[in-house]
């Protein structure tokens, strides 16, 4: 695969292991990330800047056009945390909505100007989560979002269509990324977390995040050349499942 592609939130884990598959496979990476100190790894140019603002996102097209035609996109920055209804923090809820929400549609709107400017083809993978198809206590924001990220996708999709603009979403369950082991560390009882998490997907077990790379590089190839509008959960089987995963596996 020739041409360039953004990812956002590239430093660390499920953003990085996707800039590092994209690379491997040929693609001339540019990373968005808001801290300066982070390693740029395998991308060969980094963006310093809040993806909640649209600015960054035009900076990012601009710098990999310049580079080589743009022919990917990979929204992938985001942050999670418990927001209760009846006692909601409205900033922890307004930065969720904004790099989530927001943050999705700007790098949206920053590839199909792109693309559509270019008058070439062109595809963009949002990373959205499980929570947008179930839900797990305490989290109405993120779960708000990323019911979003999957609606934001198929608008694409369909309106972009004709210009062969192509756009699907990436669901994963749990990770192990650095974010989830400081998770899991933090827990009143570690062990029982990582426990949770492990027996939750039937196939039983947390996904590594160049799992995840592996179907978004699929999704952006040429193999995935008529797979659009859809929302791929790479979550073991975990959305597919119900009922107690003890007796599940008894």
């Amino acid at each position: 695969m020739s041409g360039s592609v953004v990812v956002t939130g590239s430093g660390r884990g499920i953003g990085r292991a996707i800039a590092e598959r994209l690379a491997a496979d040929g693609w001339i990476v540019v990373g968005v990330e808001l801290d300066p100190a982070v390693d740029p790894g395998a991308c060969a140019d980094v963006v310093t800047g809040d993806t909640a603002e649209y600015a960054t996102h035009a900076e990012a097209a601009r710098r990999a056009q310049h580079l080589a035609p743009l022919g990917g996109w990979v929204n992938n920055a985001g942050i999670t945390g418990l927001t209760p209804l009846h006692a909601l923090d409205q900033d922890a809820v307004r930065a969720v909505v904004e790099i989530n929400g927001l943050g999705y549609l700007w790098g949206c709107a920053a590839a199909v100007e792109a693309f559509t400017a270019q008058g070439g083809p062109g595809a963009v993978v949002n990373i959205s989560s499980i929570h947008g198809r179930a839900s797990y206590p305490g989290h109405a924001a993120y779960e708000f979002t990323k019911g979003g990220v999957d609606a934001l996708t198929r608008s694409v999709a369909v309106t972009y269509g004709p210009a062969g603009i192509r756009a699907n979403a990436v669901a994963p369950g749990g990770v192990r990324t650095p974010h989830l082991e400081a998770h899991i560390a933090a827990s009143a009882d570690p062990e029982s977390t990582e426990r949770e998490l492990a027996e939750g997907p039937p196939l039983g077990r947390i996904a590594e995040p160049h799992e995840v790379a592996a179907v978004v590089a699929f999704l952006l190839s040429a193999d995935a050349a008529y797979v659009s509008g859809q929302s791929i959960a790479v979550d073991g089987a975990w959305t597919a499942a119900f009922g107690d995963p003890v007796r599940r596996r008894g």
